[in-house]
């Protein structure tokens, strides 16, 4: 079975084992490699089974940390508690980016560490979720916010609403986690800025061909992984997207 394991960068290799074991009960497996010019080259952690490697910055081969409020990934730790949890951290240096929160898919509280990473640590419902009734041809199915920064409004709405976001399938990309509809946030975008819904129906070919009978503007369908798709328009010029599962 594959297994993908995330590989950080950080300035200080030795301080950020450091604080990984000391903040979050991270356990170093086997010695790190340390380069001739005294750089951690390559080291393992364990927290709690889930394994992180960890290296410092080689600039010279455009590996770096993040840089300061740009950060392209979030790193999601499950834990049994996760308000000790998000204390502990913050006890340890780490700035509290959200306050645990509950959510139907747990209780979730967000920090980011000393060496620029953020966590998202989050306990599970003691009850499993309700699971969400069947789409209906017409349902909302997903929205898409086009903005011109993603991670700004991904910061907005987690602070606002209380989202839990992680990084979407597109650059400056976010998705918000356990919403309905589902919610993601599309940034670099400069035009037809706002909330473009997607729209669930059976048989996208005859939702398209009725689109454009009722005056509006469809494009081509397309194969996604998740399905089919088209973008369109209605026939006052406002931006939505047809999707049909399978």
């Amino acid at each position: 079975m594959s297994q993908l394991i995330p590989s950080i960068a950080v300035r200080d290799g030795r301080a950020a084992i450091t604080w990984y074991t000391d903040a979050l009960g991270a356990r170093l497996v086997g010695e790190p490699y340390v380069t001739d010019d005294d750089r951690i080259g390559h080291a393992e952690l364990d927290l709690s089974g889930a394994p992180l490697f960890l290296a410092e910055e080689y600039p010279e081969f455009g590996l770096v940390g993040p840089e300061s409020g740009r950060r392209t990934f979030s790193l999601h730790l499950t834990v049994a508690d996760v308000d000790g949890a998000v204390a502990r951290a913050a006890s340890y240096g780490a700035t509290v980016e959200r306050p645990p929160a509950d959510a139907p898919y747990g209780r979730t509280g967000v920090v980011v560490d000393p060496f620029g990473h953020r966590w998202m640590l989050q306990t599970p419902p003691a009850s499993p979720a309700v699971p969400r009734p069947p789409l209906r041809s017409g349902d909302a199915l997903y929205l898409t916010l086009r903005v011109p920064d993603g991670a700004r409004a991904r910061d907005f709405y987690e602070a606002v609403l209380g989202w839990s976001m992680a990084p979407g399938q597109v650059p400056d990309g976010w998705e918000a986690q356990g919403q309905t509809p589902m919610v993601g946030v599309h940034g670099a975008q400069t035009h037809d800025l706002g909330t473009a819904p997607t729209y669930a129906v059976d048989d996208i070919e005859v939702a398209v061909a009725a689109v454009r009978t009722a005056g509006g503007q469809a494009g081509e369908v397309e194969r996604r992984p998740y399905g089919l798709s088209a973008y369109c328009r209605d026939d006052q010029g406002l931006p939505f997207w047809l999707g049909q599962s399978g």
